[in-house]
């Protein structure tokens, strides 16, 4: 199965309720593939092209994603166990409901990316792109985040308690105001937050 394609070595893990193992791709196209269900481990994708693929339910593990373009790819209810995403593009990315575990995305470019009612165990986003993501109803155990512009994120019911964002930009978060509660900002942070407690500063 290594001597083919990505999308070949996809479409035939589908079919054959298979897994991809140690496996290395670089330079592919795959675009609107469709692989639900197939687990992937311990896989390296190099400057692939994964646009508007269709993964639900599927599993990755110790898998790295370098520089790849992920937008508009659908994976709800995937699993993300030891991932790597680094400077990948995942513009319009659906993660709904997935479980992410040990995972990093790094210089990523996440606009618009859907990452409601997911859960992120021990995962961290550095220096990403997350403007107007949703992070809607999550579970966040351990995830941080640092050196991100998070303008316009959506983290309703997402409590934020020993989040530290004082290297975030948050301009515009869409929160209630209970979910700020615990999270660590600075002054000035403080004071643009305010608006969601009621506060009136003069």
């Amino acid at each position: 199965m290594g001597k083919n394609s990505l999308r070949e070595c996809l479409d035939r893990a589908y079919r054959e309720e298979a897994d991809l193992n140690a496996l290395r791709f670089g330079g592919e196209a795959a675009e609107n593939a469709r692989f639900p269900g197939v687990g992937l481990h311990a896989c390296r994708l190099e400057n692939c092209r994964l646009t508007a693929c269709e993964a639900a339910g599927a599993y990755f593990e110790d898998t790295a994603f370098a520089d790849c373009d992920l937008s508009n790819a659908s994976f709800p209810d995937c699993c993300f166990r030891r991932v790597n995403f680094l400077r990948c593009r995942l513009t319009g990315a659906d993660f709904t409901g997935a479980v992410f575990d040990g995972a990093v995305f790094s210089s990523c470019s996440c606009r618009l990316a859907v990452f409601s009612s997911s859960k992120l165990r021990n995962s961290s986003f550095e220096g990403c792109a997350l403007t107007e993501c949703a992070f809607q109803e999550c579970r966040l155990h351990g995830a941080g985040f640092n050196g991100c512009d998070m303008k316009k994120c959506d983290f309703l019911h997402t409590p934020l308690r020993g989040e530290d964002l004082r290297g975030d930009e948050i301009d515009g978060l869409s929160v209630s105001g209970p979910e700020l509660r615990g999270a660590v900002v600075t002054p000035a942070q403080a004071c643009e937050l305010a608006r969601y407690l009621g506060l009136v500063i003069r």
